[in-house]
């Protein structure tokens, strides 16, 4: 039976090689995770500033009470490495540790378990087992936890001896995948925080919202058309990474246009609508999904669905050849694309990047509250934004708060 589940859990781990974004690939490691052994609930920490930070949670139980769109309690709140927790005891003894029954630890225990969390949601977390994620290099990346294992027939039961052989080579397998994940974001983010000391308004934090934002309003937009879940998920793979680089071209320009505090004249608004073409031309010759979807995500995102907007370029990143027509306003108007000619992902950027602008601290501007900013959003729905994707909006209206406590304005 072992040699059965080892065989499953390595053909899980081999699986996850492709995945490329941090969250989804956390979620996939949790999932099968606790196939392997069947268990009820599970969570990951990750390391992040010396804690371990609250990461991924799935829970069956909970789940089935509060409904799958809702975010289970404490994720994003932080754990101390030490022995307060089961987890903080794992990720300081480098080794798995296994508590088959809680509520029998021994005050003087070298670890405990934080009762905290089973009593604010009033699921009893009996049996838990906390593997620590190792890198190549003996670093720490975070830490997986299994709870409340089930039998055959759904009943909660102990940890074997079996199990813990098993998860730790499946726990070695998938940090290599995690590894190669986290140096791919904290190089995007790395590239960001440049972005962020030539222009103010760009932080990593917005970048980081975006990106969220972007993925909830897909997810929802895809759901509701069908689409595969395979293409669904190569589309999630890659899309929260594409979204934070929206922006890049915005590095070439001017400080002084980028900071104004006030609004720019024709000629300061043309040289900013430049930063597409900018940004463009780095993705132009793409040749991976990340490379093509950050290219699409670049050029689309301030399209218009009425075909105002801009810049309306080519394939290959070049303006369009048309002279622009003239319009009410100095600079883009008639050169844009229009409705579906616009990609989906430029569409679903345009409405998550404006909204968060409107949500967010300006160099001209104070910060709207959430529903001033959302009934713009619904009033520009046919005009500014693609009227089926302001219907995804709405529909991940629950968590805009929540994304924003998770990556907050520095103040």
């Amino acid at each position: 039976m072992d040699f059965q589940r080892g065989q499953k859990a390595a053909w899980l781990a081999a699986s996850l090689t492709g995945l490329v974004d941090v969250d989804l690939l956390l979620s996939k490691i949790l999932a099968n995770a606790r196939q392997v052994v069947r268990a009820e609930a599970g969570t990951v920490y990750l390391v992040n500033q010396g804690k371990l930070r609250f990461q991924t949670s799935q829970n069956d139980y909970l789940e089935r009470l509060i409904g799958e769109t809702e975010d289970l309690p404490f994720v994003g709140s932080n754990l101390d490495i030490d022995s307060n927790t089961l987890a903080g005891y794992a990720a300081l003894q480098g080794r798995i540790l296994t508590v088959n029954d809680t509520e029998a630890i021994d005050f003087d225990a070298p670890f405990q378990h934080l009762i905290s969390i089973d009593a604010s949601t009033q699921y009893p977390c009996r049996a838990i087992m906390s593997i620590p994620l190792i890198a190549s290099n003996d670093i720490l990346l975070g830490v997986l936890q299994l709870i409340n294992p089930t039998d055959g027939e759904g009943q909660i039961c102990d940890f074997d001896r079996g199990d813990e052989a098993v998860l730790a080579n499946y726990a070695k397998s998938v940090s290599t995948a995690l590894e190669r994940a986290i140096m791919l974001r904290d190089s995007i983010i790395n590239s960001l925080k440049l972005v962020e000391l030539h222009d103010q308004t760009e932080t990593t934090s917005h970048a980081q919202r975006i990106a969220l934002l972007t993925t909830a309003i897909y997810k929802s937009w895809a759901h509701k058309r069908q689409v595969p879940q395979a293409e669904m998920d190569g589309v999630l793979n890659v899309l929260p990474l594409a979204a934070m680089l929206h922006d890049v071209g915005k590095a070439w320009i001017p400080t002084h246009i980028l900071n104004k505090p006030g609004r720019l004249n024709k000629e300061e608004r043309q040289v900013m609508e430049h930063h597409v073409a900018l940004g463009a031309k780095l993705y132009a010759d793409s040749k991976t999904h990340l490379d093509r979807l950050v290219f699409q995500i670049i050029t689309d995102h301030h399209e218009r669905w009425d075909g105002l907007g801009y810049p309306g370029l080519k394939a290959d990143g070049e303006p369009a050849d048309a002279e622009p027509p003239a319009g009410p306003e100095a600079g883009a108007p008639g050169r844009g694309k229009k409705g579906e000619e616009i990609s989906i992902f430029g569409r679903i950027l345009a409405v998550a990047d404006v909204f968060d602008a409107l949500s967010s601290r300006k160099a001209y501007k104070e910060p709207f509250d959430e529903s001033l900013a959302v009934q713009i959003m619904v009033q520009e729905s046919g005009r500014h934004f693609d009227p089926s994707v302001i219907e995804a909006f709405l529909s991940v209206r629950p968590l805009l708060g929540k994304i924003r406590a998770r990556y907050p304005e520095a103040e």
